[in-house]
């Protein structure tokens, strides 16, 4: 291993973190093929709304935003998730994109005005349409989240017609832009698409972790300093440790950010096997004076 994301790290007086993204839940009702969510060992949990008002609490009083408020959970299956959105509105602390990205299975009718009121967008996610759509997703019902879907976003016309909804339509195997958008002709949504995921043996983060591959301009939350607070509270550096929690450094609400800085700081710069099988972590000073596009060397993968 001749450069490491430790190597690359522009200065150790610069402040961290410069975000945090915080999970208020890790339970997921899908098991899509290019997820991971079935793996985790972690007690799965959904954040209690006062844990959330502190964690939202301890961002602000930094002078920090919060980036993201779901990770590799469904955002609704978190009842109250709504409740979540507008403290945190109250007082500030929402970085302005942030909105949520749901598998539709529970966009039902008592949530949308919640969701209207108290997010800036949100995005609903189809793989596919009809059965090929039910076996990505790991068994969600076609019809079921087909409807949700045509039936909020025909509410949010009549309702609150600025607010964007995207159809995140991800680049995994058996995917269709073309027949989503040929299910939600005529509605206007915005189309976009994500990553390319590809996790090594097809069921669990082994060998290697091509994340240049998944995201081309992707870097590391380590890098850019980003702070991952999942539903336990547990302060994490790396958005995608999905099953066991190999960057954990530290408890969110209990250490101060002084403990919290030096626990990263010590952890971080030292890696670990998650690390270790990521190109990002091997390749970075190369990658980053290619403009963040991957580099062709698949010598570094050798022995792992």
């Amino acid at each position: 291993m001749t450069s490491t994301l430790a190597d690359v790290w522009d200065s150790m007086r610069r402040p961290w973190p410069s975000v945090v993204y915080v999970e208020t839940v890790n339970y997921c009702n899908a098991n899509c093929v290019s997820c991971l969510n079935d793996r985790i060992v972690r007690k799965r949990r959904v954040m209690p709304d006062d844990e959330f008002r502190a964690v939202a609490d301890k961002v602000k009083a930094r002078g920090l935003k919060i980036g993201a408020m779901f990770c590799f959970g469904e955002p609704l299956m978190d009842r109250t998730l709504e409740a979540k959105f507008a403290y945190a509105n109250s007082i500030g602390v929402l970085a302005p994109h942030v909105g949520l990205n749901t598998n539709v299975h529970y966009l039902t009718p008592e949530r949308w005005d919640g969701l209207l009121a108290h997010t800036p967008n949100i995005i609903l996610s189809f793989f596919n349409v009809g059965s090929e759509f039910e076996r990505l997703t790991g068994g969600l019902s076609w019809d079921r989240c087909y409807k949700n879907a045509r039936e909020f976003i025909e509410y949010r016309d009549r309702k609150c017609p600025g607010y964007p909804i995207f159809i995140s339509v991800n680049k995994i195997e058996g995917h269709s832009l073309e027949n989503v958008q040929k299910a939600f002709a005529g509605y206007r949504v915005t189309y976009v698409q994500d990553a390319e995921l590809r996790y090594y043996g097809g069921a669990r983060i082994e060998g290697v972790v091509d994340r240049m591959i998944m995201y081309r301009d992707w870097r590391c939350d380590g890098f850019k300093g980003a702070l991952q607070v999942k539903p336990d509270l547990g302060a994490e550096f790396c958005a995608y440790d999905i099953p066991a929690g190999q960057t954990r450094f530290g408890h969110f609400l209990e250490d101060s950010w002084g403990e919290l800085h030096d626990k990263f700081r010590q952890k971080w710069r030292r890696g670990c096997s998650l690390c270790l099988r990521c190109d990002y972590w091997h390749l970075a000073k190369r990658v980053i004076a290619n403009g963040f596009q991957p580099v062709d060397d698949p010598s570094w993968k050798e022995g792992l």
